[in-house]
């Protein structure tokens, strides 16, 4: 077995992640976008920020989603020490180029306090990025029109009728997605099979 071959099956093995083939080829030239991530997840964002080394990060809300600041808000303390973490985390890329959108269970002036360098929209908002045309939002129905050629979003599945042919929708609750800056092509990269049992299994319920 080659080394190549080893080093995916560990990170499959320890790390819970199926990175494609042709990692190599993508370190330095993609955008990383993440949604609803809990905190158990942030080693493994670590790990995946070090090899991939993106120019650029999008997270679409809810960055420390096992603490449901809607529903319990006194957990605030907790969220800010889970959001100092994610700041050590995200720390490999300018701050400038970290994009965060604030979800349900955020709390916004927490996040601008951290993040107090890098672009923060509440609930959605649209941004040039890594010279990608990128329109971002929390929850899918408050995506900005007109559209975006990439449409990135969390939170809850899309609803409604299907999508039209030529932007895409990417949902950062069910992959995190690696956009190449050069070709606008996507790898959508499959969360640990743990991160939705640590977001409370509500997914489908969007919480």
């Amino acid at each position: 077995m080659d080394k190549t071959t080893w080093l995916l099956l560990y990170r499959k093995l320890f790390w819970g992640l199926s990175l494609p083939m042709n990692t190599e080829e993508l370190r330095g030239k993609v955008l990383l976008h993440f949604s609803d991530t809990p905190s158990t997840f942030y080693g493994v964002m670590r790990h995946l920020i070090r090899i991939l080394e993106p120019s650029c990060i999008v997270h679409t809300g809810d960055l420390a989603d096992d603490v449901k600041l809607e529903l319990r808000p006194g957990e605030l303390p907790l969220y800010r020490s889970k959001l100092l973490e994610l700041v050590s985390v995200l720390s490999p890329v300018q701050k400038s180029r970290i994009v965060l959108v604030t979800g349900n269970h955020d709390h916004e002036e927490s996040v601008r306090e951290f993040f107090s360098d890098s672009p923060v929209f509440t609930g959605s908002g649209r941004i040039d990025m890594c010279g990608l045309d990128l329109n971002l939002s929390h929850a899918p129905e408050r995506l900005q029109t007109p559209l975006a050629r990439f449409n990135l979003f969390g939170h809850a599945p899309l609803s409604g009728e299907d999508p039209p042919e030529g932007p895409l929708f990417l949902n950062g609750l069910y992959a995190i997605h690696a956009l190449h800056i050069e070709t606008g092509d996507v790898v959508a990269i499959a969360y640990p099979a743990y991160v939705n049992d640590a977001r409370l299994g509500r997914r489908k319920f969007g919480l």
